[in-house]
């Protein structure tokens, strides 16, 4: 597993009874999907998917979707102009997204901020930034407390 660490801590940190720390492992076939659908998507998210799975944690401080999506998809591309090579893979539950550009390197993850409809480039691969999202320290500190 590459993300032991993470599901370790989120096991530790999680209330267990909370449903919205109820997620779900990709399928084969869905990862299969996601593959030939967005070519050089990230291996990091993947194995994310694989491991850890879509939905939200630590009672939804982020949340991760099944799929990559658009601003399109939520119906928002008449409110906000992006380039299409944007696909985004999760949201801070306040409006802000978190995704990759296929234009540039896809293994860098780049957030959308509804206030003024920015793309800041994180310069953060998805476990670095994922980790952040999770509040989990460097040595494995919970930075919630």
């Amino acid at each position: 597993m590459k993300y032991t660490a993470e599901f370790e801590f989120l096991d530790a940190v999680e209330s267990h009874e909370d449903e919205t720390n109820k997620r779900d492992i990709l399928s084969n076939s869905e990862i299969e999907n996601l593959r030939s659908e967005f070519e050089g998507i990230s291996d990091e998210l993947i194995d994310y998917l694989m491991e850890i799975g879509s939905g939200s944690f630590r009672e939804c401080q982020f949340n991760i979707h099944n799929r990559l999506f658009t601003l399109e998809d939520l119906g928002l591309e008449d409110v906000y102009q992006i380039k299409d090579e944007i696909k985004f893979f999760g949201d801070n539950f306040a409006g802000d997204f978190a995704g990759f550009d296929f234009s540039g390197d896809p293994n860098l993850v780049v957030e959308f901020w509804h206030e003024d409809g920015t793309i800041f480039d994180t310069k953060k691969t998805f476990k670095v930034y994922i980790r952040e999202q999770m509040l989990l320290g460097a040595n494995g500190e919970d930075l919630r407390q």
